[in-house]
């Protein structure tokens, strides 16, 4: 009996231990399938590459796109390895395809070899706190999509056939899925064109600071773009289709109000093909973008004007752009201090100038005569709430210091005080050295502790006179006592 209750005890053991480890099995399988990206064969991505190029020969750009066959939601791909024949042309620039405006890429360079890794901006920056679709939120499309485009030209001695290729894809990632990915089609294009080039285009066209309108395309010559008021000249990137075509741009610098045409004159190679592209720069009459606006910490609303030629600026201020609240707006800075003069109007007050701080988000309006601009900040006379008590001996008074004249209190001392509100909103006591000029933040003396300790001193004062007389009468008495010990007096008889 014991032998078979022995024998169902092991096999009790053997069953459970069979069944915990099944569902620790279980368990793993499940974990892993979580914490694995998941392989997409249904979604699969064919990346190749085309080229519109024809008629090549020395010293032409050549323009490669990197196509992908879809886009299923992906945030982040590469590294991608575009490979050319580095002894035929050189690496010139490569620009993200327009429908990626929401990555990020970073490219390495190589002889003959350019690799690029590209990450969704979202999923690359902080997004504690948003949910799964905005962390997600990735290009999805079932057409063809550019990944980017390369610019190479062709050296001088190119001669024959020019290759470009893919080597490797890397991983396309979406959402805990990796999308399979496979390379497709190359470019072969053949260098056959001789003698000079009668190629008067442009290969690539860009504003800095702007955009142009409609999107650049070789045989459209006319275009346009729009510039801040602040804006006198523009910095125009021209990329000839051939090396040795001659590019002339007129009309960038010194632009006036409103409409200004520049030209871009392109003579090509033989010297007989010309082209001539235009761009309308609209500078606009005004420095400050449309509804442009800011709220400050009290949420109060102000809307930014553009700063009359006659507005009285401070001393060592001067004029700038800063970007204020996402817009572009014109500013007055001065070296060492954070806040910024700006322009502005509350809906009720005439408009006029005020003091920004960009890291309190407080506004305070400018008065000549009742603000002190310091290395440290903004200080502004402010009025001294009722609550707070001025000690006796400190007087109303005011003190010219040149630039302002400063509306306080003065002791017997000659100590100046005023009450000053900083940039940031704190309001303090200040203390005014006459001799250097400084401010430094004032404390008054707590009136009640002085007193209380000149009671606590007197009290002690009169314990101490005490004891001394004590001590004094104790030694006379004790010494007394001893005398009349070591000489007693004579008994009378």
């Amino acid at each position: 009996m014991k032998t078979f209750a022995d024998n169902r005890i092991v096999s009790l053991f053997a069953k459970t231990g069979a069944a915990v480890l099944a569902v620790l099995l279980v368990v793993s399988i499940c974990m892993a399938s979580l914490k694995a990206p998941v392989v997409k064969a249904d979604s699969e991505i064919m990346v190749s590459l085309n080229s519109n190029a024809s008629n090549l020969g020395p010293g032409d750009i050549v323009l490669v796109d990197v196509l992908a066959s879809k886009m299923p939601g992906i945030t982040e791909l590469g590294p991608i390895k575009f490979c050319f024949d580095a002894d035929k042309a050189e690496y010139v620039s490569s620009e993200m395809g327009k429908e990626l405006v929401n990555y990020n890429h970073n490219e390495t360079l190589e002889p003959g070899e350019l690799t690029i890794n590209v990450m969704d901006k979202m999923v690359n920056s902080d997004t504690e706190g948003s949910s799964d679709d905005e962390s997600s939120a990735s290009l999805y499309s079932d057409e063809q999509v550019t990944l980017f485009t390369i610019a190479l030209r062709l050296f001088p001695d190119c001669r024959g056939e020019f290759n470009c290729w893919l080597s490797e894809l890397g991983e396309f990632k979406a959402v805990d899925t990796i999308v399979a990915a496979k390379i497709g089609s190359g470019l072969k294009l053949p260098v056959g064109r001789t003698g000079p080039s009668s190629d008067a285009t442009i290969a690539q066209l860009k504003i800095r600071g702007t955009s142009i309108t409609p999107e650049f395309n070789p045989n459209i010559t006319e275009y346009h773009c729009s510039v801040e008021r602040s804006v006198t000249e523009v910095q125009i990137s021209v990329l000839a289709s051939n090396r040795w075509a001659a590019v002339v741009i007129t009309g960038s610098q010194k632009l006036a109000l409103g409409d200004n045409a520049v030209k871009i004159d392109v003579t090509a190679q033989d010297g007989i093909n010309h082209m001539c592209y235009t761009i309308h720069v609209i500078r606009r009459e005004s420095n400050i973008p449309e509804n442009s606006s800011l709220v400050d910490n009290n949420g109060i609303s102000y809307t930014f004007l553009d700063v009359p030629e006659e507005v009285n600026v401070p001393e060592d201020f001067y004029l700038t752009t800063k970007t204020i609240n996402g817009y572009s707006v014109p500013a007055y800075v001065k070296d060492g201090v954070a806040s910024v003069l700006l322009y502005l109007f509350d809906g009720t007050k005439s408009p006029g100038l005020y003091f920004y701080n960009i890291n309190s988000k407080t506004v305070i309006p400018y008065e000549m005569d009742k603000t002190i601009i310091k290395e440290s900040g903004i200080l502004k006379i402010a009025d001294v709430p009722a609550e707070l008590m001025i000690p006796d001996e400190f007087k109303p008074a005011t003190y010219d210091t040149g630039t302002v004249i400063l509306s306080g209190y003065e002791n017997d001392k000659g100590e100046f005080i005023c009450y000053l509100a900083d940039d940031s909103g704190n309001r303090d006591f200040y203390y005014y050295d006459k001799n250097t000029g400084s401010l430094s933040r004032y404390r008054f003396a707590d009136k009640k502790a002085e007193l209380l300790y000149s009671y606590l001193f007197d009290v002690f004062l009169v314990i101490a006179i005490i004891e001394a007389v004590i001590i004094t009468i104790t030694v006379y008495i004790v010494r007394r006592m001893v005398s009349d010990r070591t000489n007693p007096r004579p008994k009378r008889v």
